[in-house]
């Protein structure tokens, strides 16, 4: 959410929707002097509103559907200030006219999390260590209540939602016969894991449910430097939920997670390390879940980026689901 943008609104400024919505919900605070465009979309769109913030702070304004809002409200606003961990302030939201829901948080701004960069690792290893050991103590809570399920059941219904887009679309006559023989292949992988859900929750049964992320990757987490040293703050929690925190670890350092949760839990290394395996089959069922809908594209040059993608992410969960039957 760091406010470099490809574009930025200078004039009108107070008719942007961002501000109306923004001064909805402070009407005493001046509006800003320019917006920055950081992303636009029909469903979505966030801003950067400079100087609007606490001591002349950028704020973000984020646009999004109204069910994606509920769930990060109740984490920004009830969950993680009673954490811990480092978060960004929470200003409010607005619901405007359209149905859509305008959510105001600090920019964090600072780094990009890089996965490459061992510190950023180990970091991220202890941050979410210590979330996912201080959220266990929120089961009974009415906020955990409301966050959808974050465990392997919604690994498995992204698995079935995929598997039935491909089969909708695999005569597309857009796809090229090698397009279609690798989402028969999809198919096939997704019919093998499906028969084998249990051995994958097994290796899950053992981790305590939490408020889990749900999308911990690079663009979604910055870290901040000041006097205290490095921070992590990560953002975009709209695919947050409770359950168990597997796909949570496929982008940060086990052993400095493992270092936090040891405390707490009664798994070892070794357990730790498996849930993380298991994990990456998740996170790739979900990418490719979301990109199947775009197999209706009616045209070869619309669906090339999807399809490259599917190809990729294939690749990648044939690997992931051998890394999990090894550490068994």
């Amino acid at each position: 959410m760091a406010t470099r943008a490809s574009e930025i609104i200078r004039e009108h400024v107070g008719e942007h929707p961002a501000v109306k919505a923004w001064r909805e919900l402070q009407p005493a605070w001046a509006g800003p002097e320019s917006i920055h465009v950081l992303r636009e979309g029909r469903k979505s769109a966030i801003y950067g509103l400079t100087g609007v913030g606490s001591g002349g702070s950028a704020v973000i304004a984020k646009r999004c559907r109204a069910a994606a809002a509920a769930v990060e409200r109740t984490v920004y606003a009830e969950v993680l200030p009673r954490l811990p961990v480092t978060s960004p302030r929470y200003y409010g939201s607005v619901q405007d006219d359209r149905g859509s829901c305008w959510l105001f948080l600090e920019d964090v701004g600072g780094e990009r999390y890089a996965t490459s960069n061992e510190e950023h690792c180990s970091l991220a290893g202890r941050w979410l260590g210590l979330m996912h050991t201080s959220t266990t103590i929120l089961a009974d809570a009415a906020a955990a209540a409301r966050l959808p399920d974050g465990g392997p059941g919604r690994y498995l219904q992204h698995l079935r939602a995929a598997r039935e887009q491909i089969l909708r679309n695999i005569s597309n006559p857009a796809l090229t016969a090698q397009d279609r023989a690798l989402l028969k292949t999809i198919v096939s992988q997704h019919d093998l894991l499906e028969a084998r859900w249990g051995w994958l929750e097994e290796s899950c049964r053992r981790a305590p449910s939490t408020l889990v992320h749900g999308d911990f990757r690079p663009k979604n987490a910055h870290i901040r430097r000041d006097a205290g040293g490095a921070r992590l703050f990560p953002i975009d929690w709209e695919t947050a939920g409770w359950g168990v925190p597997a796909a949570d670890l496929t982008r940060v350092d086990i052993a400095a997670y493992w270092s936090v949760v040891r405390e707490c839990w009664s798994l070892d290394l070794q357990a730790i390390r498996r849930l993380a395996t298991v994990g990456q089959v998740f996170r790739f069922l979900a990418a490719i879940s979301w990109a199947s809908p775009y197999l209706g594209y009616g045209t070869s040059r619309l669906l090339s980026f999807p399809m490259s993608s599917i190809r990729a992410l294939q690749a990648q969960l044939s690997d992931a689901m051998r890394a999990a039957e090894e550490a068994e």
